[in-house]
């Protein structure tokens, strides 16, 4: 059978990430390496080749599988209307994180079949039962009673191969070209804004080192970006993985998630993983204030951020790091962060709404939400889906005050001393500005998109 793989577009009215980042499908990756190599697999990445029909009718493909985030089920639901258009004879399957946590979302005429949990497995039995000519009802969920659990031995390596036109232009941030990777699923933590827990039932997997290291002398770039929901949590883990890149004289440079407490409590840990090439590390420092980190769940203090992002400067190890902004601030509030963003010299960081995702145990039906489900696009945790104390236009301003602050100013940024940065006069430096630039003006017109959405979809309907 022929089966292409495709990766959503990002949508028009998002803001975020995609303004400073586009990396590789590695979920379609690792999907395609465990299908079987009797058939035909292509992978499609719409955010650099935005090319649906045009592939459709070149490869002809017998089944069309996607998946995405919140932000992404209207762009899913238009590729497998766009999918049916051309031939309706083809199967549209989506699985991926919102449709194990919310099926729901992707009901549609143009989807025939939606994958919970654990993927791999399903999706391969789903292609088994087609080839064999076993009719299904359109949109029946799949079970994940029989493939919750995460085969983590027998994990197939991602086929890479199936986006090599694309691997040039996948990056974050300065690191470029960047491959990502990797080594473990599910998180320990009990964040309550965050959902990784629930992907995996409350486990953590992790691969063997020796299949770490396989992987990772297969990777061509330079630049691994290692994608666990928390990198540093087992010290054997990342320890028996480190021995394993020091005897096989690996060299590669590292972007990973930490946190605070393995952090303050394994500055060994740090030093040593710095030496072998970790140049940056994602942190979600949340909040400056303590009564909030308690609320979010987190284990960390203030106190403990301050000391772990002491480390890793010390380590001369970059910090991207992410914060989150309560609806019910003041301005007292905003002051605060702007301050500990000083005080604490950092550069790289990522605001946001406190948004509560569907799935995660903030997350409320009956809550009043100023901007509706149906606007999934607009969940991507830099609208403010609850109403701001401050009015929203006041909210996005006091967030776009501090990335100016922070990131806007070339003499700052070059007293900073960051290693990631290779100069502020060099192309990728711009690259990020002109991103970050992107983010600064969607943010001034944030308050608006919800409108122009209800516009271009009544235009669309009379057309």
């Amino acid at each position: 059978m022929r089966i292409l793989l495709v990766r959503p577009r990002a949508p028009k009215y998002t803001i975020g990430l995609k303004n400073i980042m586009v990396c590789e499908p590695l979920e379609l990756e690792y999907l395609a390496g465990a299908i079987d190599k009797k058939h035909e697999v292509e992978i499609l990445d719409l955010i650099l080749e935005d090319i649906l029909e045009k592939k459709i009718k070149q490869f002809k493909p017998d089944i069309l599988g996607t998946s995405s985030y919140i932000t992404g089920v209207n762009e899913v639901k238009a590729i497998c209307k766009r999918t049916k258009n051309i031939n309706s004879k083809i199967i549209t399957v989506v699985g991926g994180v919102h449709a194990s946590l919310n099926p729901d979302d992707y009901e549609n005429k143009s989807i025939d079949h939606i994958i919970r949990g654990e993927g791999l497995k399903q999706f391969n039995a789903l292609i088994d039962a087609l080839e064999q000519n076993k009719t299904f009802t359109p949109s029946i969920y799949s079970n994940t009673k029989d493939f919750l659990a995460i085969d983590i031995e027998n994990l197939p390596l991602p086929r890479r191969e199936l986006v090599a036109k694309y691997q040039k232009k996948y990056y974050y941030l300065f690191h470029q070209p960047v491959t990502i990777i990797k080594t473990t699923f599910g998180c320990p933590f009990k964040c309550n804004f965050c959902y990784c827990r629930a992907l995996t039932d409350d486990k953590v997997y992790s691969r063997s080192p020796e299949n770490v290291l396989k992987e990772l002398q297969e990777i061509k770039n330079k630049d691994v970006y290692i994608i666990d929901d928390t990198f540093f949590v087992s010290k054997k883990h990342v320890m028996d993985i480190h021995a394993l890149i020091v005897k096989n004289n690996i060299k590669k440079e590292y972007l990973v998630y930490g946190h605070s407490d393995f952090i303050i409590n394994n500055p060994d840990v740090i030093k040593v993983w710095a030496e072998i090439g970790l140049k940056a590390c994602i942190i979600g420092l949340e909040s400056p204030k303590d009564t909030e980190l308690k609320s979010f769940n987190k284990v960390s203090t203030v106190d403990k951020n301050r000391e772990a992002i002491k480390i890793l400067q010390q380590n001369k190890i970059d910090i991207y790091a992410s914060f989150i902004v309560d609806p019910a601030w003041t301005l007292q509030d905003y002051k605060t962060l702007d301050r500990f963003i000083r005080e604490n010299k950092l550069f790289y960081i990522v605001i946001q709404p406190l948004t509560p995702i569907p799935g995660t145990s903030v997350f409320n039906e009956d809550d009043d939400y100023i901007i509706p489900r149906k606007y999934y696009e607009l969940w991507d945790m830099q609208h403010s889906v609850l109403k701001p104390l401050l009015g929203e236009k006041r909210f996005y301003k006091e967030i776009r005050k501090i990335y100016i602050k922070t990131i806007f100013n070339p003499f700052r940024t070059s007293s900073l001393k960051l290693n990631t940065v290779p100069s502020v006069f060099s192309l990728k430096y711009f690259r990020l500005i002109a991103g970050v630039m992107k983010i600064y003006f969607d943010l001034r017109k944030a308050s608006k998109h919800k409108n122009l959405i209800d516009k271009t979809n009544a235009f669309n309907q009379n057309l």
